[in-house]
């Protein structure tokens, strides 16, 4: 794994970007832009001294009422592990995160030279901007997860600029692009970047982008879902930038997968996130219709319904194999060795923070097959078993076991219509408690659009 990680660090200082890397080779090359570290320091603090003035004024939070003396407890107490609730932690937290890399990764730092000042901005924002002890729990998902979905903002920003359009069609560009990726929108207003025609970095574009959307309804059960299913209508969004089975990988999410999902529950509006995306990959085996790789991947993942709620951030060691069937069809299988950083799952019994979810590292296997025809994922199989070792909470350990099976079917053009099944098994063992299980079971309907 350290090996991989030294050649992705490599690979990626010796073809530094102007702008968000390609994911295919291309014939002009682009100049690397001037790191300016000073520049992004200053940028990381006044993001933290903006959203800290809103809290503290307009936002009237009591915790945002730091002195001299809450800064002095918060060094002498040092970190703990807090009891904010799940969306707070596991989605919110790493959004807050991205905008730290984001700033750093604008004033010309590389993916491995923007880690340090994510993890800055978050230890400022812990010791600094509130009178409630530093988290642990904070700085590992505001840094890893602000550094996996910072990378994906930024990269997607970059398929949308257009340096050499003018007029309405620049703007809705600049716009769209600073919507994306705020802290990169407004640095392109302050250098004046969004007013200034010339020639676009060919690495600002991917050469395997496609993304699809669908909605529909859902029945989710706990251990009966026809007999009592929970309804619910949602959509969902989903994203490939590059190709992780045959694509060029010389930089860190030269090759990446995201997808969110949203549902009428009243109380979570986001139920669903998942983003992976390619560190490093090594060719094993490759002819004209298999290729086999040894990959490393990030993993940021989000579960949060009303049966049950998991997530956390995730570095993956995997084999990724495709077979091309024919001339639009493949069979694409990824087998992962999953290494947990850090899990958030939920808890039938709470720990001393009052959290209804456990913290811990894991470990897992993850196997999963998909049928595509082109850019569709036409049948998917995906089945998961991990075990997460409770470092905070009700104590004890968590295994889960989930599958999914979904099959989208091409209708007409670009519409589809699918289903999906999906199934979470989860058994806890607790030191000071009884073991407890729980099956819940989630049949979808939906309207796909490719």
């Amino acid at each position: 794994m350290l090996a991989l990680i030294s050649a992705a660090a490599r690979a990626e200082e010796a073809t530094l970007p102007a702008d968000a890397p390609r994911a295919e080779p291309s014939v002009e090359e682009s100049t690397a832009p001037e790191p300016h570290p000073w520049l992004a320091l200053g940028e990381v603090t006044a993001i933290n001294l903006v959203v800290w003035t809103y809290d503290r004024t307009l936002g009237q939070k009591v915790w945002a009422r730091v002195s001299l003396q809450t800064w002095k407890d918060n060094l002498r107490t040092g970190f703990v592990w807090d009891g904010d609730g799940f969306s707070t932690n596991q989605f919110a937290h790493p959004y807050h995160g991205s905008l730290y890399y984001t700033a750093a990764r604008d004033n010309g730092l590389s993916f491995v030279s923007a880690i340090p000042f994510t993890l800055l901005g978050s230890v400022q924002w812990e010791l600094f901007a509130e009178t409630e002890p530093p988290s642990i729990n904070d700085v590992i998902n505001t840094t890893m997860g602000g550094v996996a979905m910072g990378e994906a903002l930024y990269r997607l920003s970059s398929t949308v600029l257009d340096t050499e359009a003018t007029g309405r069609d620049r703007f809705g560009r600049e716009l769209t692009a600073g919507l994306i990726s705020p802290i990169r929108g407004v640095n392109r207003l302050l250098r004046g970047d969004a007013f200034r025609q010339e020639p676009t970095p060919s690495d600002w574009r991917s050469r395997a982008l496609a993304g699809w959307g669908s909605v529909g309804y859902l029945m989710l059960g706990d251990g009966k879902l026809l007999a009592g299913g929970k309804h619910q209508f949602f959509t969902q969004f989903a994203l490939r930038y590059g190709d992780a089975f045959r694509g060029d990988i010389r930089r860190p999410f030269d090759a990446f997968d995201a997808h969110i999902q949203f549902t009428t529950r009243e109380d979570s509006l986001v139920s669903h996130a998942l983003l992976t995306g390619l560190l490093a990959a090594k060719v094993l085996v490759r002819t004209e219709q298999d290729e086999v790789r040894l990959g490393l991947s990030q993993q940021l993942s989000y579960t949060d319904t009303i049966e049950y709620e998991v997530g956390g951030q995730s570095l993956d060691v995997g084999l990724l194999h495709q077979h091309q069937l024919s001339a639009s069809s493949k069979l694409k299988t990824v087998l992962s060795l999953k290494g947990s950083v850090l899990t958030g799952i939920s808890s039938a019994h709470e720990g001393r923070e009052g959290r209804n979810y456990d913290y811990g590292p894991g470990v897992g296997v993850q196997l999963r097959m998909v049928y595509a025809r082109d850019a569709w994922d036409v049948l998917t199989l995906e089945a998961d078993m991990s075990r997460v070792a409770v470092l905070d909470g009700a104590g004890g350990s968590h295994q889960v076991l989930t599958g999914q099976l979904q099959v989208d079917v091409p209708v007409r053009g670009g519409v589809g219509l699918g289903s999906e099944v999906n199934v979470f098994q989860h058994h806890s063992r607790f030191d000071g408690f009884p073991d407890v299980s729980k099956d819940t079971y989630e049949l979808r309907f939906f309207l796909s659009v490719h």
